[in-house]
This record gives C-alpha cells, structure tokens and sequence, in this order.
C-alpha cells in the first residue's frame, strides 16, 4: 500500500489538468473511475482492472476511445498502463503518485506541460502567516493588560474574541505577535467609545442649558 493522501493527490491532480491545454473531459473521468478504484484498494502500487467496468463508470461508449485516452494519459505521465491480451487476466495500471502522506511533492510528476504543481506545504505556509502565536492561557492575557494598566474586562473579550478565531487575524493586518493585536484591540475600543460619546455632547449640553429663549425674535 502506497503513502497517498486522498485530497492532497487528487487536489494535486486537478491543477495540473488544469495547466495541461490536451486534457478533455473524457481524460478526466477516466482517471476518476481509476482512482476511485485506487482508493478502494487503498492506493495499492498497481491495481488490477476491468475494461467494461472502467468504460461504464467513465461512460465511455466506445473502445476505441477508452483505449485512447488511457494511452494518452499514459504517454503523459500520469498513470502506467499495463495491457493484458490475456481473456482470463486483468490488464494493470500503476498511478502516478504527485504527493505522499504529509504534503511532500515527490520526483514522478508529470511533465511538460502539467508540471510546477503549488506544494501544500505553501499553502500551510500562507495559512501559518495570518495566525498569532497565542498565549499560554487567558491569565497571560490578563497579566498583560494589568501592566498596561488597561480595564480586566477588556483583557476579557480580547482572549474570548481571538479564541473563538483560534488566533487568526483578518486579511490585511500585518501584526507579529498577539500582545500587539492586544495594543490595537485596546486602542480600537477606546476610539470607539469616544467616537460614540463625542457627536451627542453638544446636543446634550444644549439640553442643560437654562436659558430662556425668546421664539418672538426672527431667524
């Protein structure tokens, strides 16, 4: 049985069919009838198949075509087509494998022009860039704003808001580290509440005033 993650190889896959300019749509479901065999097999090296069952599933009509698609995808590398002229054999096919078990790209990929795949490991990479190395706990952050001499409440909703994001920041910020998301937390709460006690000052005031009006006098 081969090291094959199921998602990351076929994810894997579908880009490069998306950069080969030859791949049609009956190369497609050919490889999906074959790797879903592959994958009820448990990704074993090589994988015993049936013509008729294969053409069904890919719903192939003809032999013809069937037999030149699998030779394509075989000329290009992304499976290895064993025929059996024997009627009481099998013929075999070996699976190109683009990506193991933890996301590694490996040697026998396809070539020209299916070729230069985005490994996983960049992806994680980007993931990993958005996300603040949390702290140890809320005590951490409470300990922090204490020193800050910032209000425990807002130490609070800090940790509860990051934590229910599991520390992942919104696109765009470009912050190092959580007690600097903790700076901006606290000075976007204090902008908010002076931007929202400012504008009503002025007319508040003007309800306290005690001077008497006179409505007579014209504007």
């Amino acid at each position: 049985m081969e090291k094959v993650n199921y998602i990351i190889q076929l994810n894997a896959v579908f880009e490069c069919f998306n950069k080969d300019e030859r791949i049609k749509q009956g190369h497609i479901t050919l490889y999906l009838a074959f790797f879903q065999k592959w994958n009820r097999e448990y990704f074993k090296k090589t994988i015993t198949i049936n013509r008729e069952s294969t053409m069904k599933k890919a719903k192939f009509k003809s032999k013809t075509t069937y037999h030149n698609y699998i030779r394509d995808l075989n000329d290009w590398g992304y499976l290895k087509y064993f025929p059996s002229y024997h009627p009481a054999r099998g013929s075999k096919v070996k699976m190109a494998i683009f990506f193991n078990s933890v996301g590694q790209k490996l040697a026998n990929t396809v070539p020209k022009p299916g070729q230069n795949l985005v490994s996983s490991y960049k992806h994680k990479t980007k993931e990993n860039f958005n996300k603040l190395a949390r702290p140890k706990n809320e005590l951490e952050v409470l300990g922090f704003f204490k020193e800050n001499n910032w209000p425990k409440i807002e130490g609070r909703k800090f940790y509860a808001y990051y934590e229910t994001k599991n520390w992942k920041l919104s696109r765009g910020l470009n912050i190092k580290n959580w007690k600097e998301s903790a700076k901006n937390f606290v000075e976007k709460g204090f902008k908010i509440k002076e931007e929202y006690t400012n504008p009503f000052s002025g007319y508040v005031d003007n309800l306290k005033n005690n001077n008497v009006k006179d409505y007579d006098i014209p504007l």
